[in-house]
Formats: structure tokens, sequence, C-alpha cells
């Protein structure tokens, strides 16, 4: 253990205004990391059928929706010349991936726990599976649909506890031939920018390249390429499938690992280093934040994400510093953020209220805020912007 965030309800389990005398249930929120791989990962896990009621959706971002239609271009491409070509996506959440496939001409399938969301997919035309991916779904699907020639799992294999398990329900449903595309946040960049906060008992795991190799080396798989990604803070694109007899391994994955070596993932020290970093960061914040309240300047959050409810439960910052928080994602207008209790209102809050600063939880999307909110700092609105430092943004 390197660092401990004290004890947190789930960043997503957002309250009703009538669970606020409730008792609410928290656990510790201390991550761990194996330095003979770099994964970090966190003990608690949550109950099983968390997942069946989420709010997080890929499709309040622009950028994710930019995001989804240069991955769905690339998988399509990639099909042209294949017999089958099904393209399963594992947590399709809202179904944006599978739309945009959809939209180039692509034939997907989802597997989405959460029903809510899996009928929003279903809605746009999208055929999807309400159930958990295991074996059995994965069995299920492929008796159904056979094979599928790619399998995408974006951001959702870093929510897996049981990672050896979900890989062999992978290679239950994957083609032999097939590819498997995954899409996590990076260990490194958490590391290197500070990024703690993307740490919460949905997020199990960080992972490094090294863990991915280790991690299909024991279902002999191999990683085949790797392209780094600006989505969600900095994260990794991993291309993975079977080890072909007779074909020497990529240079990809070996390169990568170096790296590692470099940055010095393995080493103890690094972790002390980020924890000092972290505390640090929380009493600069703190004291930024009050003298703002102390000079009577007026604070809100602008963003309701994950991360932003680690930052505010672990910095313990409530409504007494923020009077509310903005988000675009309509499931979450009206609740009350896990542990600190903000309310969450719509966007066009910002223009009506005009408050002198807003702390930008959803930091990752610092650019398409700032363009959204241009009206709010020509009026003279101020951000502070609190990963990997933080720091005033007029």
């Amino acid at each position: 253990m390197f660092l401990s965030l004290g004890d947190q309800p789930p960043a997503n389990a957002f309250l009703h205004e009538d669970q606020l005398v409730q008792p609410e249930h928290c656990w510790p929120l201390n991550p761990q990391v194996c330095l003979n791989c770099g994964l970090i990962q966190i003990p608690n896990v949550l109950r099983a059928d968390f997942f069946r009621d989420y709010l997080d959706v890929p499709s309040a971002s622009v950028a994710l929706h930019q995001h989804f239609a240069g991955l769905a271009a690339m998988v399509r491409q990639s099909l042209a010349k294949r017999s089958t070509d099904l393209v399963v996506d594992i947590g399709s959440n809202d179904g944006l991936f599978l739309w945009k496939l959809k939209e180039c001409g692509g034939r997907g399938l989802g597997i989405e726990p959460a029903t809510s969301l899996a009928d929003v997919a279903s809605r746009r035309g999208i055929d999807v599976v309400p159930e958990c991916f295991d074996a059995e779904t994965a069995r299920a699907v492929r008796s159904a649909h056979g094979a599928a020639s790619v399998i995408t799992a974006t951001n959702i294999l870093n929510h897996i506890d049981d990672l050896h398990a979900f890989m062999a329900a992978v290679m239950i449903l994957l083609d032999p031939s097939g590819t498997f595309i995954v899409e996590v946040p990076y260990a490194g960049d958490l590391l290197e920018a500070n990024e703690f906060d993307t740490i919460h008992h949905e997020r199990l795991s960080e992972f490094t390249v090294k863990s991915f190799v280790d991690l299909f080396e024991c279902f002999d798989m191999e990683v085949i390429d790797i392209a780094r990604l600006a989505v969600h803070g900095g994260s990794l694109r991993v291309f993975g499938r079977r080890r072909i007899p007779g074909t020497p391994p990529s240079p990809v994955a070996e390169d990568w690992m170096s790296r590692e070596e470099r940055m010095a993932l393995f080493d103890v020290a690094t972790y002390d280093a980020f924890a000092e970093r972290v505390q640090a960061m929380k009493v600069r914040t703190l004291e930024l934040l009050q003298t703002l309240l102390t000079d009577g300047r007026s604070i809100a959050g602008y963003g309701a994400p994950a991360k932003g409810n680690t930052l505010l439960n672990y910095y313990g910052i409530g409504p007494e510093t923020l009077t509310y928080l903005v988000d675009r994602n309509p499931r979450k207008h009206g609740l009350f953020s896990p542990g600190k209790h903000i309310p969450v209102v719509p966007v066009y809050h910002v223009l009506e209220d005009q408050p002198d600063y807003l702390l930008l939880l959803a930091w990752s999307s610092q650019e398409e805020i700032m363009r959204q909110q241009r009206l709010y700092r020509y009026r003279g609105g101020t951000f502070i912007v609190p990963i990997p430092e933080p720091r005033i943004v007029a």
C-alpha cells in the first residue's frame, strides 16, 4: 500500500435528497501496487450488482464522440477483408462506440449489465445483451451470433475484479484469429501527472504494459501493438491476439517495458514520492480555496465525475466551499455527490449564477470545457484546475 485516501463511498453512488439522512456506506480507499509488474489495484470490491444502475455515459463528452468515431473507423477498416466481421463491445455503456461503428457500416453487439444504459443503446438501434460478461455469457453470445473477430473493452477492464476469469471469457468468444482491443488509463500517467483522483472503488486497476504482457501470457496471448491516447487523463490502447507459433514477439511491448523501467514504475521510492506530492497538493488546494472564500469569492464545481468525488472526499471539500456542481449528464441532475452531498445541477447554472471561480473537477476535459464556457470566461469567470498541480486559469 502506498497511499491512503481515507474511507470513501463509491464514487458514482450519487444520492437522492431523501437518502441524505440515511447512513452512507464507505470503505477504505487504499491503492496497492505490485512491484513486479506495476499493476495498481484497489482491494475493496463493490457488490456484484453495483453496475446494474450506472450513471456515467460517454455521450456527454464531445471529445469521446470523436474518439469512438476514430476507433470505429479503424476497426471497420481492419475487418474489410475478413469473412467474419462481428465486433463485440464489452461494457458498451450507452452504445456510443457501436453507434459510430454502425454509421461506418460495421456489425456490432454490446454486452452491458446496466439495463438503463442498454435500453439507451437499444433505442439507437444497437443490439445489446444486458448481462455481466463472464464465461456463461460468452458461450451464449458465441452460440447465438458466432465468434467475434474483434472484441473491444474500452475503460472497462480496469473495473474488473477477477482479471483471469474475464480473460478466460474473452478467449471463449474471440475468433482464433481475432483481435482483442483494450483501452485503459495508464498507470505511468497517473504517477507522472499526480492523477490520484482517478483512483476509486469502481476502478479496481491501473495498468502498465508489463502487467498486460504478464496477463496475456497466462492465456497464450501476446501484445501486438500499443497506442497512446489522450482520453481520461492519458490512456493506452492495447492490441492482443493469440500467440502464433514460430512468430517472433512484437518489439513494441519490449520497448514499452524498457521505458517503464526507466520511469522506475517498479521502484517503491516512486510511489513514496507520489504520496508525498499528493499530500502537498491537498494542502495547497485547500489553502487556495480558503483564501478565495475569505476574500468573499463564490466557488462552484464544474463536472461531477467519479474522480471529482475522490478528490472532494479526500480533500474534505463540501457545500460550505462549493455551492453546487454542474454537469452535462442529465442523469446526475437533482442528485447529490456521494460523501460530501453537494447538489448537482445543469450546466446552464454557470451563466445564470456566474460564480467567481469554478473548480474544474473534470480536468481531463479541460480544453473542451474551456471552449464551451467562453462566455463565462468573457464575463470574468475563472477556473481552478486541481491536477497535476492546483493553478488558476483565467
